[in-house]
């Protein structure tokens, strides 16, 4: 793969070196300053401690007796004998004359030196000085010493240390330094660009995963090679997985649209039917009252239908509104049972209601909704409940809430299945009659009264949902 250096490579690059290099450049002056410090410091205390060995063997009272040139000869003869060759000495006498120069010769040149200007002047601090000689424009330190007799100066001892060759040292030691730099940038630029191709793979893979769900291609799968283990890696998870649910929501959906197609075409075919036998001529009055009574109900069939689906599209677009009022949920319950009654007794179900407490107070809530998830629980139980079986519906009043449970000893639901049968469009068997709204529904505005749905079944031995609403739902938290 050839190397891309757009976007986020180059952010990261570009980041990564501008650190980098800073961090060395910072390194780099911090050492310099040291090392240039420490050499210069080195020849400074050099330098002094040549002053204070000539202020205590020269500058005593028992050298008063020895002229100024009998102590610069001996100034100088010790120096020759000194390890120490780098050191220059200079003899100047009062009037700044060179008198003996740095290679032993009379000389009568001046010397016109800040150090050796305050030496004669006997200036109480002595430090040494940095600058460029005069002649070679050599740069050097150098501390002059003024040599005394009876507390007069006769003359001044100047010594002195080239810089050249240590600028060198230094100098040499920066390449080496900026050699070292360059090879580190080298070397974190290399790392960076792993860095960077290791956050990139993946976003790219990412991508083509993207295009590819953009184009409705949802049965794909990340390449794992070039997924990293990291918050990428989980954000290119989470995408796996939010294709795999795409994937089922467009089965569901699919599954829906064939569910709901067979829901209006049965009572749709009968009508249709029993319109064109009502229009024959030698059609009974009993004929006749059979036809227009399965068209009634086809149609209501129909309506209930339709009344879902306005219901799904309602909660899809948040546009349901409930209508609270007090309820006396005792009373509504009971109506409902006595409304679903026909159908327990046609399967010859046998229905049990209990209120678990003694009285029953009245509660805010929305009627009408509430009716319509009680009918919609206990239809299901009827349904899915077979001949001779028991459904039972328990009421239960908390301070803050109330409580409703039905329970059925119908075909119950697989354990796989017992999270999405309240997801909409979801229905365990689809050869049953429904939209697979029900439920959906009725969890929703189960939500808007500030309660919750609980379901638990087993296989073939039974279900039992049970729902919670505030007492209280004009209170919304």
């Amino acid at each position: 793969m050839g190397l891309h250096f757009g976007g986020l490579r180059k952010k990261v690059l570009k980041n990564f070196i501008i650190i980098i290099l800073l961090v060395v450049l910072s390194f780099e002056v911090v050492i310099m300053f040291f090392y240039t410090s420490y050499y210069h410091t080195s020849v400074k205390q050099t330098l002094m401690s040549q002053v204070g060995y000539t202020n205590a063997v020269f500058n005593t009272a028992s050298m008063e007796n020895l002229s100024f040139m009998n102590k610069a000869e001996n100034i100088f003869e010790n120096q020759s004998h000194s390890k120490n060759t780098k050191i220059a000495i200079n003899i100047i006498d009062r009037n700044g004359n060179i008198i003996i120069d740095q290679y032993g010769f009379k000389s009568h040149e001046k010397c016109e030196y800040i150090d050796v200007k305050k030496a004669l002047q006997n200036v109480e601090v002595i430090q040494p000085y940095k600058y460029n000689e005069l002649n070679t424009n050599e740069k050097v330190m150098s501390v002059s010493v003024p040599i005394k007799s009876d507390g007069v100066v006769q003359g001044v001892v100047r010594y002195s240390v080239s810089l050249k060759y240590m600028d060198i040292d230094i100098l040499k030691n920066f390449t080496y330094l900026l050699i070292i730099g360059i090879l580190i940038l080298s070397f974190s630029v290399a790392l960076s660009l792993k860095f960077a191709d290791s956050i990139i793979e993946p976003l790219r893979e990412l991508k083509i995963f993207s295009n590819m769900l953009a184009k409705g291609n949802y049965n794909i799968t990340m390449n794992k090679e070039r997924v990293s283990d990291d918050e990428i890696g989980d954000l290119a998870r989470t995408f796996e997985n939010m294709a795999q649910e795409i994937q089922k929501s467009e089965k569901l959906k699919d599954e829906f649209i064939s569910s709901i197609s067979h829901e209006l075409r049965t009572p749709l075919t009968s009508i249709n039917g029993w319109s064109e036998t009502l229009q024959l001529d030698q059609i009974s009055k009993e004929e006749l009252s059979l036809g227009l009574n399965i068209i009634q109900d086809e149609t209501q069939r129909l309506i209930k239908l339709v009344e879902e689906l306005l219901d799904f599209s309602r909660l899809s677009s948040d546009r349901i509104r409930l209508n609270i009022e007090k309820v006396n949920i005792n009373t509504l319950a009971t109506s409902v049972l006595n409304q679903l009654s026909s159908m327990a007794i046609n399967k010859k179900i046998k229905m049990n209601f209990e209120f678990k407490n003694k009285e029953i107070n009245l509660i805010y809530a929305d009627k009408n909704r509430l009716r319509q998830v009680l009918i919609n629980l206990i239809q299901n139980a009827i349904k899915f409940t077979p001949e001779e079986g028991s459904i039972f519906i328990s009421l239960e009043q908390h301070s803050q809430y109330t409580e409703i449970t039905v329970r059925d000893t119908g075909i119950g639901i697989s354990e796989k299945n017992i999270n999405n049968v309240s997801k909409k469009f979801f229905q365990e068997d689809f050869h049953k009659a429904g939209s697979g709204l029900g439920l959906a529904i009725s969890d929703e505005i189960i939500k808007l009264h500030g309660g919750k749905m609980d379901i638990k079944s087993k296989k073939n031995e039974g279900t039992e949902i049970s729902f919670t609403v505030k007492n209280d739902s004009r209170i919304r938290r």
